[in-house]
């Protein structure tokens, strides 16, 4: 069964209906046997997503517990933080440059089955399979960003395009948090391969099942058969679109906090905290739960008129304020409900901001630039997140050069709140 655009919104939007599809079968090309709206079609881009995050998450939220397994030091999670991600950048760029002509059902569809994959190999509990799964996580991971946003692109109406990218993003800190709480628990009851295993399972068979396609999959191979080799590179799109230095700016830093975060917040609760895994992993998903809500609630107030730099510099304020209390916490005794405060401020911060970023990229570029775009802020946000946790990370096991991260992390997030003001709109300019 093939996914088929009955109508095709303009960009920018002229009218606030949204795009409708319908389904047709092989062989009834012009007969509607069923249909689904642009909401169903962004839900099931917004299920891969909390899959894939839930996938490349997983390992961060047992990674004392699976360290020990393998015999190694708990700093190797930077290692492995550093492989997926890696792997995940050279995916968005090779990804966003043929998006337009693969298309983005079916692409999702691989990145899905990749993801799965990779959750098998760890389930080895080796140190090979892990670093294999990692790979190929990173593969499956990196290409589903640029593969939703073009396919936003092309109908989303612009009234209600950073709500909708936010609600496509919301699906990463949402797979994070179902992460934090299921993979622990399993782990508990069914020990730590069936909390990879069964997961990876899943992910294959749902991959299987998913066939739907849209008309823009089944004619983009006549019409752009050499499409990609013809283009600009597309590093070019820095030239032509300044605004969008900032926005790979941004990608980068904020990337590299997020996941230097995740990666450091439960050994560090667990380890200098006196947390048990549990509590440390109750935080991490209050700190997903609150980036989901202000994903969807930044994305509403800038298609309401408010500035998206201006929300880009909040969230480098409230970031400033989480890392310095953690910073405060590794040098001192804090009080227990400000690590609650810490992590609910990290979350509005490090987590909330990227649907109204990716949003930005769809106004700013033109349409059929939107998926080479995105692509690049992926890339920059994905080198971010190698870097980052790959250094940072390797002060995981001792307290004072945890602290000094934070205070690090604080500088950053102070810095990219700064210039993001600066640019930001003024009224009545």
């Amino acid at each position: 069964m093939t996914l088929m655009p009955a109508c095709k919104c303009a960009r920018p939007a002229t009218s606030p209906g949204s795009c409708r599809f319908s389904y047709f079968s092989p062989g009834q090309s012009g007969t509607a046997i069923s249909s689904m709206n642009a909401l169903a079609a962004l839900l099931l881009l917004t299920a891969i997503q909390i899959a894939t995050s839930f996938a490349a998450t997983a390992v961060l939220t047992v990674s004392p517990l699976l360290a020990d397994t393998l015999g190694i030091s708990a700093r190797w999670v930077g290692v492995y933080t550093a492989v997926l991600y890696a792997a995940a950048a050279c995916s968005s760029i090779w990804f966003g440059n043929r998006v337009h002509r693969l298309g983005a059902f079916q692409a999702s569809r691989w990145r899905l089955a990749l993801c799965a994959s990779g959750m098998l190999l760890i389930a080895s509990s080796h140190v090979a399979g892990v670093l294999a799964g990692s790979v190929l996580m990173g593969l499956g991971y990196g290409g589903i960003t640029p593969a939703s946003s073009y396919f936003l692109s092309q109908g989303a109406p612009l009234k209600h395009c950073s709500l909708l990218f936010s609600i496509r993003q919301s699906g990463v800190p949402a797979g994070a948090a179902l992460a934090a709480v299921l993979v622990p628990a399993m782990v508990q009851h069914l020990g730590l391969p069936w909390a990879f295993l069964a997961p990876g399972i899943m992910g294959l068979l749902a991959a299987v099942a998913f066939t739907a396609r849209s008309a823009q999959e089944l004619r983009q191979t006549a019409q752009s058969g050499s499409a990609a080799s013809t283009q600009a590179s597309v590093w070019s799109l820095l030239a032509t679109h300044p605004p969008l230095r900032m926005l790979v700016l941004v990608a980068f830093v904020f990337s590299g906090l997020q996941v230097t975060t995740l990666a450091m917040l439960v050994p560090f609760l667990h380890g200098f905290q006196q947390m048990s895994i549990e509590q440390a992993g109750l935080l991490l998903t209050l700190l997903n739960l609150v980036g989901v809500v202000f994903r969807l609630l930044w994305g509403r107030c800038v298609d309401r008129g408010m500035p998206a730099l201006r929300m880009l510099a909040l969230s480098g304020l409230l970031g400033a304020l989480g890392f310095a209390i953690l910073a405060c916490a590794a040098f001192s005794v804090v009080a227990p409900f400000m690590l609650f405060v810490a992590a609910a401020a990290l979350g509005v911060a490090v987590v909330a901001w990227n649907g109204v970023l990716f949003s930005e990229i769809a106004i700013l570029v033109p349409r059929e630039e939107v998926g080479r775009a995105t692509g690049l802020c992926v890339f920059a946000g994905f080198v971010g997140v190698v870097v980052m946790p790959t250094a940072l990370t390797l002060a995981i096991e001792q307290r004072v050069a945890s602290g000094l991260v934070f205070v690090l992390g604080a500088m950053l997030s102070l810095h990219v709140g700064w210039l993001t003001w600066r640019r930001a709109p003024r009224k009545g300019a």
